[in-house]
């Protein structure tokens, strides 16, 4: 039986379970699209958990087990899947989309460009999660820190489509809609890459890893880094927050600079890398969404990356069972060489 596909919510991740079970609270109709059918039937027929932030509650979700289910055309699409499934799915998705459908990117990284080769530039909306969120099993999700959301177009002005979806999403957080998402989303690209990855490798919280010089020496070197292939490509970059921006805090004295990052470890203490979580789990991780695509953006505009670009290569090692997560990674010779 084809499924009601006015608004799908791809991935039943933290994200998207989140995503799925919000909007279904408020009576929204959604379908959330699993990647399997045992998955599928499990949020079928128990629900989604959801707790933390969000409340601790249980809500009902109408599931599909991918999108072969799915006939009818869909609206707008949630996509909230890994950044290297996007290729994949947007592909899938193309026959199901109408002019005027949007499709929403929810992931860590940056897939905007590629997405929007597949299903239109027209129909691309860039996302940024600025709530924290964590999957504790299939169908049991904890908001674990709250913040908004901002959505918009990467390629052209907003419209009554995007102020449309603005509002579905009110339903998760507070939403705001804006005309820069791009400078929103590598500004989250840095931050990840200066320490979600580096978190990876060490194995540590964000609190125990910023608590080491020699992490924030890294988390200096990536951002640098990234800010040279910015300012290569004339790529407007937003603030780390407030009115900090990512160049005031690297001309900063070294001193302050130093303050400031590990005070970033105190707020956020206890949070552990999604890249580590994927290791742990055997899968594999974003680190080509984040730190990689430092590295190609830099070819591509003839900025080396010696630093991102030694994370990408500890970390596919760690997928695949060639490297051990240690704080000892913190002092391979390869990557603090080029400080």
């Amino acid at each position: 039986m084809d499924a009601h596909a006015g608004i799908l919510v791809i991935g039943a991740g933290a994200i998207g379970s989140i995503t799925a079970a919000m909007m279904s609270a408020r009576g929204i109709p959604v379908t959330l699209v699993c990647r399997d059918a045992e998955q599928a039937g499990k949020i079928a027929s128990g629900g989604i958990h959801l707790s933390g932030h969000g409340g601790d509650r249980r809500v009902g979700v109408r599931t599909a087990a991918g999108l072969d289910g799915i006939t009818s055309f869909v609206d707008t699409v949630f996509l909230a899947t890994k950044a290297y499934q996007v290729r994949g799915i947007a592909r899938q998705l193309v026959p199901l989309l109408k002019k005027d459908s949007r499709v929403v990117s929810m992931q860590n990284g940056i897939v905007e460009e590629e997405l929007a080769g597949i299903v239109g530039r027209e129909r691309t909306v860039g996302c940024v999660v600025r709530f924290g969120a964590t999957l504790h099993e299939p169908g049991v999700a904890e908001m674990t820190s709250r913040g908004r959301i901002l959505v918009g177009y990467p390629y052209r002005p907003g419209d009554e489509r995007l102020d449309e979806i603005a509002r579905i999403m009110e339903n998760i957080a507070p939403v705001t809609v804006t005309g820069r998402i791009m400078s929103e989303l590598y500004s989250k690209l840095i931050i990840n890459s200066c320490t979600s990855t580096v978190g990876a490798i060490s194995g540590l919280t964000l609190g125990e890893l910023l608590k080491k010089g020699r992490a924030r020496q890294i988390f200096t070197a990536v951002a640098r880094e990234a800010l040279r292939v910015t300012g290569a490509g004339n790529l407007d970059v937003a603030p780390v927050v407030g009115r900090l921006t990512w160049a005031g805090l690297l001309h900063m004295h070294p001193a302050l600079r130093h303050g400031l990052i590990r005070l970033l470890g105190m707020r956020y203490g206890q949070l552990r890398s999604s890249s580590l979580r994927a290791i742990e789990r055997g899968r594999s991780t974003e680190v080509d969404f984040l730190n990689g695509h430092i590295v190609r953006k830099g070819e591509s505009l003839g900025v080396d990356t010696p630093v991102n670009g030694r994370l990408v290569e500890m970390i596919h090692e760690m997928e695949q069972g060639k490297r051990p997560v240690t704080p000892l990674n913190l002092e391979d010779e390869q990557l603090v060489r080029h400080f």
